[in-house]
């Protein structure tokens, strides 16, 4: 999934606060919750259950190309996701322009949503496509100097003495790219949690 992907679903999403005046407001409440609620879920299964199971049991190359095509579809999904939880917001509290901006800045479940969209949205269009594209320089250079294909290790090229400077360079960026994304996708899913704690606030039963 691309960037035209990317752009096609947040379009998609984009178009939910046109219908949202002509739903009822259990509906419009329905998705907000709905929405940060999938997000959330998203995050903890794709980031711990299946990340981790896929990495104690898949082979190290085998298990980024799982990723690659995993991980946009999870970015885009949460962006698309957050997207929609931001509009219902607003809409539910029927905010004009630069209500809805001081809102957004001043309150926890606003400044929640801010970054959950944010996070997801620079993990979707950057730092998961660069990722990728890193790790396949890895696997390529690892193919050609013949180095084994293991279960549950980083790449073996780190400790190989026919490495080159260019090898180390790509390894270092191939950390730091990797490092920002999981921060991106931990700044969301904390955003997402304390969305759903301000829900849980204030709902009654």
């Amino acid at each position: 999934m691309d960037l035209g992907s990317t752009v096609v679903a947040c379009v998609g999403a984009g178009v939910v606060p046109a219908l949202l005046p002509y739903l009822p407001e259990d509906m419009v409440k329905f998705l907000n919750v709905g929405s940060i609620s999938i997000s959330f879920g998203t995050h903890i299964w794709v980031g711990s259950v299946a990340g981790l199971t896929m990495f104690r049991t898949l082979k190290r190359r085998t298990f980024g190309n799982v990723q690659s095509k995993l991980f946009p579809k999870y970015a885009t999904m949460n962006t698309a996701c957050s997207f929609v939880a931001l509009a219902t917001f607003l809409h539910l509290r029927n905010l004009s322009p630069s209500d809805a901006i001081s809102v957004l800045r001043s309150t926890l479940e606003g400044g929640a949503l801010v970054t959950c969209l944010f996070s997801n949205l620079l993990n979707s269009i950057y730092f998961i496509p660069a990722t990728t594209n890193l790790m396949f320089l890895l696997h390529k250079r690892e193919r050609e100097l013949g180095l084994e294909d293991q279960v549950g290790v980083m790449s073996p090229l780190k400790g190989d003495p026919n490495a080159t400077e260019e090898d180390k360079k790509t390894l270092k960026n191939f950390g730091i790219h990797h490092g920002l994304s999981m921060m991106m996708a931990l700044a969301s899913v904390a955003s997402c949690g304390a969305y759903l704690y301000y829900i849980a606030k204030n709902v009654s039963f």
